[in-house]
């Protein structure tokens, strides 16, 4: 089975530390310690599996090449490219992936 290098940009790291701080808040440690390996278990998946993912409806009419990984929670934005995937950003079920990405783009 081909393993894949899996990197995070700078942004899925800080959506990382954001979504685990709210929990952390606004919950309890056990959610955000559960939600977290949610994540991690997901990231884990990728780096074997990273042909799971599907283009997300949100760009399904751009030349994006990013497919989503869904968990319970969250969606994992990501690219996959020769033997790596790039994890662009991490959102909330709820979030729409466009407006998170125009919400990056101006700041």
């Amino acid at each position: 089975m081909t393993s894949y290098k899996v990197i995070l940009t700078d942004h899925a790291n800080k959506d990382l530390e954001v979504i685990y701080r709210y929990y952390l808040t606004h919950v309890d440690d056990q959610l955000a310690d559960k939600l977290l390996s949610e994540i991690e278990d997901a990231i884990l998946l990728l780096s074997t599996q990273p042909l799971l993912g599907h283009l997300p409806i949100e760009l399904s009419f751009s030349d994006e090449d990013c497919l989503e990984l869904l968990t319970k929670s969250f969606r994992l934005i990501y690219r996959l490219e020769n033997n790596s995937v790039t994890i662009v950003m991490i959102l909330h079920q709820k979030q729409s992936v466009v407006k998170a990405a125009l919400a990056r783009l101006l700041h």
